[in-house]
């Protein structure tokens, strides 16, 4: 199997290389198991070129900064040694490739070249709470989430490399590390989706949106209006429905957020100036945010609003 072994320049040039494949973040949105993007996300991603990423929270920005640290006392705690991973592999032919974090192997070292017995490591930092909901856990053994047990295969398909470990530091105080071997029939059911993929692509035919979980995307995708068009829809019987139900989901949200107010009005009277309450079923927070000056750069958007039409008895009244 052809491999190609790339050392990114820049970002910039980093991001072009997975832009072009299927990369093993990629990898669970072609199964449905992806908790990041949908397969028809995927699909419209690759298929414009557009290079989107998931938005930056307190708990990513923490785990790059951890990820050194914890690889580093993984490896001195198992005599392994090891070095980050900086380059990007590929299988040009089949259009996946894979981005990775540690290349390891068992102290002690006669060569600073890599060999074929060589092991990735890929490292998780993963809040306690999320570990024990998300993460099985039967009589010492540790199954990852479906996207990170794929992930690693994927790693390991696109590497050669036989063997790989997620090192999970969870809660900031435990270490827990996971071999994974590589398993060809998994292999093989990746090479497979990703073959579809690919093909799908070329014959133009994109994955239908699931609701909801697609809406946002298909909202995304549908921002542009051409200046002047004019469509003519007036027979079409299903967008009058649709249209109907988007009305009247809108009058059950505002008068959800009118009660939700009248609500919040009515507690605040009860409580008075208390600061934080205990109440029979929980407890209230309800301090002062000071004022302060916001701003920021407002994104285009494109405007949409539905005015109902006139009925015969209102146009009769009016």
């Amino acid at each position: 199997m052809l491999r190609e072994v790339i050392i990114p320049e820049s970002e910039e040039h980093w991001l072009r290389l997975r832009a072009e494949c299927l990369n093993s973040t990629d990898i669970a949105a072609l199964f449905n198991l992806s908790p990041y993007k949908t397969a028809f996300e995927l699909y419209w991603e690759k298929k414009s070129g557009e290079r989107t990423s998931i938005a930056d929270n307190p708990r990513m920005v923490w785990g790059r900064r951890l990820e050194a640290v914890v690889a580093a006392g993984i490896m001195d705690d198992r005599n392994w040694c090891g070095r980050p991973m900086k380059e990007y592999i590929r299988l040009p032919g089949l259009r996946i490739g894979s981005s990775f974090d540690f290349r390891a192997r068992p102290r002690p070292v006669t060569s600073g070249q890599d060999t074929p017995d060589d092991f990735i490591l890929e490292i998780k930092t993963v809040d306690f709470l999320a570990f024990r909901d998300g993460w099985t856990i039967d009589e010492g053994f540790i199954e990852a989430p479906p996207h990170i047990e794929l992930q690693v295969q994927h790693q390991m398909l696109v590497s050669g490399l036989r063997t790989a470990y997620i090192g999970v530091m969870v809660g900031g105080n435990r270490i827990e590390v996971i071999e994974r071997l590589a398993d060809d029939a998994v292999h093989a059911g990746i090479l497979a989706r990703a073959a579809e993929f690919w093909q799908s692509i070329a014959d133009g035919n994109a994955p239908d949106p699931v609701m909801p979980d697609d809406a946002e995307a298909v909202i995304r995708m549908n921002q542009f209006a051409e200046p002047g068009k004019l469509l003519d829809a007036r027979g079409d019987a299903e967008l009058a429905t649709l249209l109907q139900e988007y009305s009247e989901l809108g009058k059950v949200a505002r008068d959800a957020e009118e009660a939700r107010q009248v609500r919040k009005a009515e507690i605040l009277q009860r409580i008075g100036t208390a600061e934080k309450v205990f109440a029979p079923n929980g407890k209230i927070s309800a301090g002062i945010t000071g004022p302060a000056e916001v701003a920021y750069t407002r994104a285009a958007f494109r405007n949409f609003r539905f005015t109902p039409a006139k009925q015969p008895a209102q146009e009769a009244a009016e």
